[in-house]
């Protein structure tokens, strides 16, 4: 009776005398209606607009109690359900990384590997056969993280061949991740201390070193200390920007005859770099082979962070991972196809390992090539040392709980594992 007559008065009207109450009963009434009245405004008003319309469109259905005999009803919720922000890289950011990742410096080797003595056929065959496979190989490492529910190569190790040697997968990816991360400070610091030089720095026996230790301590322990891979997007673009201008350059030395006819710049190279075609071929294919398809694995190789690739895709499944794996190795082979075959098409049997050493140190395009791959291993290298710091804290943690090992052992894995952890 005390809100029918509250409604009244707010309404306008007189209630019947028979429901009005006794005026202290009356007036302790109608001041709790106020009270839950005034709650109930206060929180409608608070109420964002967008919530009523989620509402209004929410297809969630909650019970509730209906009339006796009949189905029950459906209400939808007062509130809308907040939708949780998509965390990790898209397909096309991790499309980027991967290309950033794997085409580091062994894409510089492949015309070298063509110039062992592999005609042009077998050369673009087996480019193509090793993209297909590294890639499809790529992409099992996902597919098997999913299907047992492991984020990294020790459990997968230990969930198909057991737990106890899951140390030796991780001591492998560690030693090789270790490796390419000495590679590549040594590149660096030829192409920056080359690029020194050209504009000026005197030459001496220490501006290499230098080189390394100043990119070391600047940008290479800053970029390797990040915890989360799509924070990378960004330095993994410009990489694969500088990687697609080394390969723009390369072609188009190709094309325009600057090394072929008679020039300045050809001129300028010595005898063991200049352009020779004694051995060219069209079909050849020997034992030599072997050198490009030692390069062509050095150059695809990127397996070692298949895992975290997997598990930083947002809204991550095989199928996504699948698509974008497709997608970074079918311009990997392209890109690795043409460097190779614009390569060997400008210098022939004397390209060099590292084919930026065939060009003129004048060369205006060159030096910007030089730099461009500089660039490209600079923000490719954190890549490198993730992989090796999931596989220090995975070797570390299997040393420590292996049963076989004495319990000083033990104890000294376990420090390791905590300072590289706390890295991460």
């Amino acid at each position: 009776r005390g809100w029918k007559y509250l409604a009244g008065e707010l309404g306008g009207f007189s209630p019947p005398v028979s429901l009005r109450m006794p005026s202290r009963l009356a007036s302790r009434r109608e001041a709790k209606a106020m009270v839950r009245l005034s709650t109930l405004l206060l929180a409608a008003l608070a109420l964002p607009q967008s919530s009523f319309a989620a509402d209004r469109h929410s297809a969630a259905p909650r019970l509730t109690r209906g009339r006796r005999g009949s189905a029950p009803e459906t209400s939808r919720p007062l509130l809308a359900a907040t939708t949780p922000k998509p965390v990790g890289s898209s397909v096309t950011m991790t499309v980027v990384q991967i290309v950033n990742n794997v085409a580091g410096a062994g894409i510089l080797t492949l015309a070298a590997g063509m110039a062992a003595g592999v005609g042009w056929v077998p050369a673009i065959a087996i480019c193509v056969a090793l993209g297909a496979i590294s890639g499809y190989t790529f992409y099992l490492i996902g597919a098997s993280c999913e299907l047992t529910g492991t984020s990294n190569f020790k459990g997968l190790w230990g969930a198909t061949l057991g737990p106890r040697s899951a140390w030796i997968v991780d001591g492998c990816i560690a030693l090789m991740c270790l490796s390419a991360a000495i590679i590549y400070s040594g590149i660096l610091g030829d192409v920056f201390s080359s690029l020194l030089r050209l504009a000026g720095v005197p030459a001496s026996g220490w501006l290499r070193q230098a080189v390394i230790v100043s990119l070391t301590a600047a940008v290479l322990c800053p970029l390797s200390l990040l915890k989360d891979l799509s924070a990378l997007s960004f330095t993994s673009a410009i990489g694969c920007v500088a990687i697609l201008y080394t390969a723009a350059f390369v072609a188009v030395r190709a094309l325009d005859g600057a090394y072929t006819a008679p020039s300045e710049l050809l001129a300028s190279l010595a005898p063991e770099r200049a352009p020779s075609f004694a051995l060219s071929s069209l079909t050849r294919l020997d034992s030599n082979a072997l050198v490009l398809v030692s390069n062509l694995g050095l150059a695809f190789i990127a397996h070692y962070n298949a895992p975290a690739f997997y598990m930083d895709l947002e809204a991550r499944s095989p199928a996504k991972f699948a698509r974008a794996v497709a997608i970074a190795f079918g311009v990997l082979t392209v890109l690795y196809t043409a460097m190779m075959g614009f390569g060997y098409a400008t210098f022939g049997d004397h390209a060099a390992s590292n084919l930026l050493l065939n060009y003129a140190s004048s060369d205006p395009l060159a030096i910007v090539g030089r730099l461009a791959t500089g660039a490209s291993i600079l923000f490719g290298y954190p890549l490198a040392m993730v992989g090796l710091r999931s596989a220090l804290v995975g070797m570390s943690s299997s040393l420590s709980a292996e049963p076989a090992l004495p319990a000083a052992a033990r104890r000294a894995s376990v420090s390791p594992a905590r300072a590289v952890m706390n890295l991460q």
